[in-house]
């Protein structure tokens, strides 16, 4: 049987670059998972997630128990909102190695995301028991730990945490947050500190220092890290309302006023806010604006309204007693 014409008349040219193409798809065959792996952790970092989770998707056609490929996609896909896959991916990683603990700790990560911190505490432990000294894992139990109100095991974690990996932020961060409610108010600025020392952009630590530096009537200090949280995190109201109140305390009403101002431009209904104002226009011995700002409180926080009703009610006593008494009647002259 005589040949088809196209093949009697192929180009020299044509049959190279057909080898070529052929020897080009026997070597891409032949690539290892790893590298597959590699590739996949190069796309995923340099923002390319559809074509991170094909060479992920390459690596497991090659290796199906590999769980870093596993856990790596499943983190793609947690990265681009798709948890029910990530969720898939991180329990298949565990499945194929119970022992490869990164895949316990993304897991658990999930579970705190949506505020399942018991659920997270499980996965955590169970990583910990595998390797004691993960200390990424004591940083996430610390902090589920803390979540459930378990101030002495989530300041055990972290403590550890620290003590593993001395470069963990967050752990000193959240060891300050558990410190303070268990009353170590010292500590807990020893590690905001550290922190501030080695990030001074952390806009959280200097918020909860000056929160640490409010509650020991270090108003002018307070005020300070109010400033520079407000500064790093401009549209954060809650850093404006509290260096509002360390300025009213410190006898700053204009300052304390101007930022109750922007605070309320931003959240109208901050019954807190308003409720600020209106001790301070109260102070300033500004009864109407003052009573205004209270009747706003109570509408929008209409939960507490009783302590807006007490103001409202004191603002009343005290227009009561500045009235002028009567002139006292002169005595009557006896004849």
């Amino acid at each position: 049987m005589r040949k088809p014409k196209i093949w009697q008349k192929a180009s020299p040219l044509f049959s190279v670059f057909y080898c070529l193409f052929f020897i080009f798809f026997i070597f891409a065959c032949n690539r290892s998972p790893e590298y597959y792996f590699a590739e996949g952790n190069r796309l995923a970092v340099s923002g390319n997630p559809g074509d991170a989770i094909q060479m992920y998707n390459r690596a497991l056609l090659l290796n199906k128990i590999y769980p870093e490929a596993l856990t790596s996609r499943g983190m793609v896909y947690e990265k681009t909102g798709d948890r029910q896959k990530a969720r898939y991916d991180y329990e298949k990683a565990i499945a194929v190695d119970p022992a490869y603990v990164p895949a316990y700790n993304n897991l658990a990560a999930l579970f705190m995301d949506v505020g399942e911190y018991k659920e997270a505490v499980k996965r955590l432990t169970a990583a910990l028991e595998i390797n004691p000294s993960y200390a990424h894992a004591l940083l996430n139990r610390g902090i589920s730990r803390y979540k459930l109100f378990d101030y002495p095991g989530a300041l055990s974690d972290l403590s550890r945490a620290i003590e593993l990996d001395p470069k963990l932020e967050l752990a000193y961060y959240q060891r300050a947050l558990a410190s303070a409610k268990l009353g170590y108010p010292a500590a807990a600025i020893k590690d905001l500190d550290s922190l501030i020392s080695a990030d001074p952009k952390v806009a959280a630590a200097w918020f909860e220092r000056g929160r640490l530096k409010y509650n020991a009537t270090d108003y002018p200090g307070a005020a300070e890290d109010f400033r520079r949280a407000a500064e790093l995190k401009p549209g954060a109201a809650a850093y404006l309302y509290w260096r509002a109140m360390a300025s009213a305390r410190t006898g700053s009403y204009e300052s304390a006023l101007a930022d109750l101002e922007i605070t309320l431009k931003a959240v109208p209904a901050y019954a807190q806010a308003w409720l600020l104002r209106g001790d301070i226009y109260a102070r300033l011995k500004d009864m109407d604006l003052a009573r205004q700002c209270y009747s706003t409180a109570l509408e929008n926080d209409p939960t507490n309204a009783a302590l807006y009703k007490a103001r409202i009610a004191a603002l009343r006593d005290s227009t009561r007693h500045t009235v002028p008494a009567k002139p006292a009647r002169k005595a009557r002259k006896k004849r």
